[in-house]
């Protein structure tokens, strides 16, 4: 198995922060298709049924400028406290600028660490938790399994999914590689590469589909990074079905409230609560 570099080494740094940005306006869905705006949108009605009366907090975690955060902010009852939390602190900062509440808040986040920061830990219940765009650069099931230890009764978790269109992930994950394997991606993790540390041998990009490594049936793109010596991930994106994520929200011990997919099948978001 290559080695692999951290999700964090690809947004941490304010260079790489804004060159993200360029990767995102360029090639994103989200930014290339209404249809998946309105995506965003969809989860307004219940949520509204479920925060009326209530002085909720809201948490953003990887949130990056909370773009899809601020669209959906504007369809339901405003927060008592809204808190941004990111890999990158001046895009946190900026997500939090964009956000009208009586108390905001931003903070750097490692979410491939064993708990979630004290800093979050303290904002009051009950939470509304955000999860948009993270899952595919993680291993999803720990992460669902660490914020579902932190909700109580009347928490909520909602959270996007990158997902493999049609029935089989591997055959609809080669047919969206190109949303990755194109000129402003591989400019990006190209000087993702050059700033590491320790540096890694001088090489070329390579993209594919592979299993991974924590679920085999799961499928995975990857950018990696070859060189004489060795190979190197640099980048990594699983793209799951709809079932593999309905598997996961049961094993993390969640209860699903309601999804919502776009007509591609390329994404969807999971409102759930604790059980």
């Amino acid at each position: 198995m290559p080695s692999e570099l951290p999700a964090s080494a690809l947004y941490s740094s304010p260079s790489l922060g804004r060159i993200w940005q360029k990767v995102h306006l360029a090639c994103s869905p989200y930014v290339l298709r209404r249809s998946v705006q309105k995506l965003y949108e969809h989860p307004a009605p219940i949520l509204r049924k479920l925060l009326a009366g209530k002085s909720y907090h809201w948490i953003a975690l990887g949130c990056a400028e909370g773009q899809k955060e601020f669209l959906l902010s504007k369809r339901i009852p405003p927060s008592a406290s809204f808190h941004a939390a990111d890999t990158n602190l001046h895009l946190a900062r900026r997500a939090s600028r964009r956000f009208i509440a009586p108390k905001k808040s931003y903070t750097p986040i490692d979410l491939t660490s064993p708990c979630l920061p004290s800093s979050i830990l303290r904002i009051p219940k009950p939470w509304l938790i955000t999860l948009f765009g993270v899952l595919p650069n993680l291993n999803p099931l720990p992460l669902l399994r660490r914020l579902r230890r932190e909700m109580q009764p009347g928490d909520l978790l909602l959270f996007s999914a990158n997902l493999a269109p049609g029935k089989s992930g591997f055959v609809g994950a080669r047919r969206i590689l190109p949303q990755y394997d194109n000129p402003p991606t591989r400019q990006w993790l190209e000087r993702a590469v050059q700033h590491f540390r320790p540096r890694l041998f001088n090489g070329h990009l390579e993209f594919g589909v592979f299993a991974d490594p924590h679920q085999r049936s799961l499928a995975r793109i990857e950018a990696r990074w070859i060189s004489s010596r060795r190979k190197s991930i640099v980048f990594s994106s699983r793209r799951p079905t709809t079932f593999q994520v309905e598997s996961w929200i049961v094993s993390a011990r969640l209860r699903k409230l309601s999804r919502f997919i776009d007509p591609d099948g390329e994404e969807g978001i999971w409102l759930t609560s604790s059980k």
